[in-house]
């Protein structure tokens, strides 16, 4: 059997759920570690109760805990040999935390009294909605950060104003949950306050059908984005609220007067690229396909999502493939090369376009193998107590790949069916029926499991009292 995991790690911690991390076990008992099993129990309790099983992934969201409960939570490996020892958190509180630090701000624009910054959200929310941003400016040579926006900044871009032209400022940023605010972002690279000049070096004249070139130096700190019309104007709209719709109208206006406006027939929304999806899992693996499951992007960009992009790439391998685009939270991604190691990714998509990619851990394809296993937990003691008369139904968890055969006996006797007595197995279980149960069906019931890798017998005892 594996190894202890690595050391697990509680982040994103909220009043309901939080995220935990931890690294592969350092030995794999010589098969390759097959899933995790993860468990929890509150720090006033003794009792450890099952969490999540079969995570494929070195990391878990655990949700529907409760606000203001102590919990420590542990974590085994499993491969075909069985489960190995567990590695045990700290205790975590669940309280609403503060969300991390945004994105170093990048700078859009500059002119001599203003600045207008970007950032991208914080990867870690604190467990709760962000509410807004607070922006802060400070002077290179200063040693005091000021506050920059009165009130809360909802939009991930902020237009600071009222600067002195000529002096270099820096600016932070900072997220706002239900918990308060968090860290503040690292500081923006240093810009001095001064207009943005642009001149154009030469006029050319070219004869018709010629080709021409022209070569136009540009001044400005951070560098300017560049647009180019041709007589059309072109106006670009800013402090837009992300996900609104909006119509435009133009007018014209003459030394006569102003004429009548030009309206937009639609409206228009104000968008951007989704961030990338979540938690892009490999959940199945067989012989030549492997499942994938994800969650959707903390932020839609004010726009619908219409899809995910789900590509691959082969070990090796310098392009992506390819695999489909779905509307859902799953795809099995089949036609694989057997004993090849996969790289998946994810990219979300809504009217503004792409999201940026979420990538899978390696996997290698092959057809999973363990060995036969019955579940008993969900069988106290092993033990089936019923009244006569009664109605059984016993359904226990089959484990094992290949799927293992079940076969049922009773007293070391193979059980017979029949319409009152019988078994059924499906892809996920095997269940015994007891209709209008007698006292002479008690007694130790057996089921034994088989396939290529060997075979498994489990005996469960059904009592019948005739009260």
């Amino acid at each position: 059997i594996p190894g202890p995991p690595g050391p697990i790690e509680a982040s994103s911690v909220s009043a309901e759920k939080v995220t935990l991390t931890w690294l592969p076990p350092d030995e794999d008992g010589g098969s390759p570690i097959k899933s995790y099993t993860l468990e929890k129990r509150e720090t006033s309790r003794l009792l450890w109760t099952m969490l999540a099983e079969n995570v494929m992934d070195c990391r878990f969201v655990a949700s529907k805990l409760i606000q203001g409960n102590e919990y420590i939570f542990r974590v085994s490996a499993v491969n075909q040999y069985g489960i190995g020892d567990a590695t045990q958190s700290g205790p975590v509180k669940m309280v609403d935390s503060p969300p991390g630090p945004p994105s170093k701000p990048e700078i859009d624009n500059v002119s001599k009294s203003t600045v207008t910054i970007s950032w991208k959200r914080p990867i870690n929310d604190g467990g709760s909605d962000i509410l807004g941003y607070s922006v802060e400016r400070k002077e290179r040579r200063g040693l005091r950060w000021v506050r920059a926006s009165k009130k809360s900044i909802s939009d991930l871009r902020y237009k600071v104003q009222g600067l002195s032209e000529g002096v270099e400022y820096e600016f932070r940023v900072t997220a706002e949950n239900k918990a308060g605010f968090g860290e503040p972002s690292d500081p923006s690279q240093h810009v001095m306050t001064k207009d943005i000049a642009c001149k154009q070096r030469r006029t050319l004249v070219v004869r018709a059908g010629g080709s021409i070139r022209i070569f136009v130096p540009i001044k400005g700190r951070p560098t300017p984005e560049v647009t180019w019309k041709k007589e059309d104007i072109l106006l670009k709209v800013p402090n837009l609220t992300e996900g609104s719709e909006y119509y435009f109208r133009v007018t014209a206006e003459n030394e006569y007067g102003i004429g009548e406006p030009a309206e937009t027939s639609e409206p228009i929304r104000a968008s951007q690229a989704p961030t990338a999806p979540e938690n892009l899992n490999v959940t199945e693996i067989g012989k030549d396909y492997a499942t994938l499951t994800w969650t959707k992007p903390k932020h839609d960009g004010g726009s619908r999502i219409t899809g995910y992009v789900l590509e691959a790439q082969k070990k090796g391998a310098e392009q992506w493939s390819h695999l489909t685009t779905v509307k859902a939270l799953d795809y099995t991604a089949s036609h694989l090369s057997e004993n090849e190691e996969y790289v998946f990714r994810i990219m979300a998509v809504n009217g503004c376009g792409r999201s940026d990619p979420r990538e899978s851990r390696p996997v290698f394809i092959k057809e999973q193998t363990t060995v036969p296993a019955f579940d008993l937990r969900g069988v106290y003691q092993k033990l089936v107590i019923a009244k006569a008369g009664d109605n059984i139904k016993v359904e226990i968890p089959v484990l094992g790949r290949p799927r293992p055969t079940v076969s049922w006996k009773k007293e070391d006797k193979d059980l017979k069916q029949t319409q009152r007595i019988n078994t059924e197995n499906t892809t996920t279980s095997t269940i015994l029926n007891i209709s209008e149960c007698k006292m002479k069906d008690g007694g130790q019931y057996s089921m034994t499991g088989k396939n290529i890798l060997g075979t498994v017998t489990e005996t469960i005892t059904v009592q019948i009292h005739d009260i």
